[in-house]
């Protein structure tokens, strides 16, 4: 006897409050896939109504074969691997969790600055060491009074740049798609023009999506307008600044110091040039995954599944929103 139970399916382990979700509705089934092959999905697909998703494709041919399916929604706020437009044809929503990471990847950008800033990589070895009396070959800065530069003020970026104004930094943000009221508001004083202000600039951080528009955003010129010894840090999505060029940048003192989270390639080759460059400090995409952003992850990705299914869902945290017209209310 055929089910009326609505099927969903988890590619990736999640975080046990959002399997929660799914655990106490009577009305859905789920299953947890850990090998999330294409193949593998989609011996899993047929007749499954949501996909929770983690870091795993989701492919034209998954989103066909299930033919029923009603909702892709992400862990997280990114949706690379995920065919939009294969959603959108079939009518699928594809949904975010814009809740989840951004203070967690606020934090990181913060990190990154604060320990290139304090030169705390150089210094920690020389305690360890014995070699206090060395201490004097690193020079560390303040934050305060310096200027950052915020590419990027959405959920994340407009974090960034509160918790930059109380170190006291002078902050510029740049985005073309906020009103510059708005950036105000943030406590950041808009530029609509960023290349043109980088000479003032002590620290950029980009908080941007990836897409043609911002692929290689921070590249070699931008890095050269830079004040000379700045940081670099990208928090955000691999490809928004160009790794040959920022390699080269501080290799020849141009630029201080950099944090990446996020690489062209991932995980990066074995033999990738940063890795030979100590003053290039790294994380493996992990930002966005402290155990708060993972919790609010989880929960918010089956509580997108279920409001679909309930007709609750927010509008807001769909990304292709032609698919809801006469199906949400706005």
């Amino acid at each position: 006897m055929a089910s009326n139970k609505k099927k969903v399916l988890v590619l990736g382990v999640i975080h046990p409050e959002g399997m929660a979700l799914l655990e106490g509705r009577d009305d859905v089934e789920f299953e947890v896939l850990t090998d999330y092959s294409e193949a593998n999905v989609l011996r899993h697909i047929e007749g499954v109504h949501g996909i929770a998703v983690r870091v795993a494709p989701v492919t034209r041919r998954i989103i066909e074969a299930s033919g029923c399916l009603e909702v892709v929604s992400r862990h997280g706020v990114g949706y690379d691997a995920v065919d939009v437009a294969a959603c959108t044809d079939n009518g699928v929503r594809l949904t975010i969790a814009p809740r989840a990471n951004a203070p967690s990847v606020a934090e990181q950008a913060m990190m990154f600055l604060l320990v290139l800033a304090k030169q705390l990589t150089a210094f920690d070895p020389l305690v360890r060491r014995g070699d206090w009396a060395r201490r004097g070959e690193h020079q560390a800065i303040d934050l305060e009074g310096r200027t950052l530069l915020v590419v990027g003020l959405g959920r994340i970026g407009s974090r960034v740049v509160r918790r930059a104004r109380a170190f006291d930094m002078r902050v510029l943000g740049y985005d073309p798609y906020i009103d510059q009221d708005a950036i105000r508001t943030m406590g950041a004083e808009p530029v609509a023009d960023f290349r043109a202000v980088l000479s003032e600039v002590d620290a950029v951080t980009v908080h941007c999506p990836r897409n043609a528009e911002t692929i290689g955003i921070v590249g070699a010129a931008e890095l050269a307008a830079l004040r000379k010894g700045a940081l670099v840090v990208n928090c955000a999505r691999g490809g928004l600044v160009d790794e040959a060029a920022l390699l080269a940048a501080v290799r020849s003192g141009q630029i201080a110091g950099a944090g990446m989270d996020v690489f062209d390639v991932e995980p990066p080759a074995p033999d990738h040039p940063f890795f030979q460059e100590p003053r290039i400090l790294m994380t493996p995409h992990s930002a966005g995954a402290s155990l708060e952003a993972l919790k609010r992850s989880a929960y918010q990705t089956i509580e997108n599944i279920l409001a679909t299914f309930d007709g609750t869902l927010d509008p807001a945290v769909v990304v292709n929103k032609e698919v809801l017209q006469g199906t949400v209310a706005s």
